[in-house]
């Protein structure tokens, strides 16, 4: 990285609002990109079922309104049977203790554990996402334009979470009866870093073939999510970019140390957690054991991520309007997946760029859905043929504003 690109990057920091939905005197929104999360749990060994739900977590997949920042790990099983106090000093430790945070910039910044060098290609990507096609065509007519769009990503990474999700099934069978599940997740245990990353071995670990059980069909679970932020600011990434950060091609072993040495630089901050408990499993539609194991277990954590974002301001989240129709409807691609009700109520956020290239959101408008025409995109919904299964999209109508726009971000408001 070249001095210049340098300074320009540290430069654009100073830009970077907290994402909390703080709002200027003159009502333009500042600065908001999509967020970032890395999602792994926690199981309770001891209970029933545990080897299945192992198996099922590591093939969700991070909810659509995210980019996916997963690393390796994505389960674990808690040690003894901890109290809430004592699971969430657990959680922290082992955040710290594995440096997550800092594995986490190392992400956004694609490392090379050999040689130690970073890149922007991850940082380009992303922010080239978060533009509208035509923020993208004006960019491109100028280098500077160009350049700053690439730019732009960097804001992303202050808005990188981690949502860690402590799941316990609920048996319907004594405790006593699933003593062979015992076993079989301490075997788990000693194997979840190998799995995790693809090299581990689960050939013992097996779901029933056949129709769904009579054990199956009442399967739930309850869940309490923690969530983390990252900590990134001008003061943290002045230190990245000037002790630590170097091309690949431009070996420096002082700044290779200096990261290392940083490590502690790199937090991640307590946000606040939340706890429900699955709905009765509805099976129509619903084939095998497994697939019940995949419903339940995916609503029940899309219905938490729901939760922390209606309780936590900085974990809102944004969808474009993709569509407009001539009755002066609009289409998002959300539904009940992210937590849209007839109740719900979005506003409208309209992309503005200043003379010196500088982007900021404005209020324009206020939206409801239509009753009727919400789009139920959670998990296995087709197959259980629920209502609006089928829909593709929630079309909305205006409560205020007006003169919609495809491009537009749309986030939902408070209570």
């Amino acid at each position: 990285m070249n001095e210049d690109m340098l300074k320009r990057l540290i430069c654009s920091l100073s830009f970077i609002v907290a994402l909390c939905g703080a709002r200027a005197e003159n009502s333009v929104i500042e600065d908001y990109n999509r967020s970032s999360l890395f999602t792994f749990s926690i199981l309770n060994p001891g209970y029933g079922m545990t080897n299945e739900i192992y198996r099922t977590l590591l093939k969700i997949e991070t909810p659509d309104r995210f980019n996916d920042h997963n690393l390796s790990l994505r389960v674990l099983s808690t040690e003894g049977d901890p109290t809430e106090e004592e699971l969430q000093g657990q959680i922290t430790a082992f955040l710290e203790r594995n440096k997550v945070g800092q594995r986490l910039v190392s992400k956004w910044f694609n490392r090379d554990r050999n040689d130690g060098s970073f890149d922007m290609e991850l940082i380009k990507e992303r922010g080239n996402y978060n533009a509208t096609v035509e923020d993208v065509n004006a960019a491109l007519q100028t280098v500077r334009g160009r350049a700053m769009l690439e730019d732009a990503g960097e804001q992303l990474i202050g808005n990188t979470f981690v949502i860690v999700n402590h799941i316990s099934y609920f048996d319907k069978r004594k405790v006593g009866d699933a003593i062979e599940s015992v076993f079989t997740v301490l075997k788990l245990a000693s194997q979840v870093a190998g799995a995790a990353s693809g090299s581990g071995n689960l050939e013992n670990v097996s779901m029933s073939g056949g129709g769904i059980s009579s054990l199956v069909a009442g399967f739930r679970v309850k869940v309490k999510s923690y969530l983390y932020k990252l900590e990134w600011n001008d003061s943290i990434a002045g230190i990245f970019y000037s002790q630590c950060y170097f091309d690949k091609g431009n070996s420096d072993m002082a700044k290779r140390r200096a990261y290392a040495k940083n490590a502690g630089i790199f937090r991640l901050s307590y946000v606040g957690d939340y706890e429900a408990t699955s709905s009765k499993t509805v099976i129509r539609g619903l084939k095998r054991d497994e697939e019940v194991f995949l419903k339940v277990l995916t609503r029940a954590l899309d219905e938490n991520i729901v939760q922390l974002r209606k309780k936590f301001e900085i974990f809102k989240i944004t969808a474009p309007v993709f569509e407009t129709a001539a009755n002066s409807e609009v289409h998002l691609h959300i539904g009940l997946k992210e937590g849209v009700s007839p109740e719900s109520r979005y506003e409208v956020l309209e992309r503005i760029e200043d003379g010196e290239g500088r982007i900021s959101y404005k209020r324009c408008g206020t939206l409801k859905p239509v009753v009727g025409k919400i789009w139920d995109n959670r998990c296995m919904a087709v197959e259980e043929e629920a209502d609006g299964a089928g829909l593709g999209y929630t079309t909305f109508e205006a409560v205020s504003g007006g003169n919609f726009y495809p491009g537009m971000l749309v986030r939902e408001l408070g209570k």
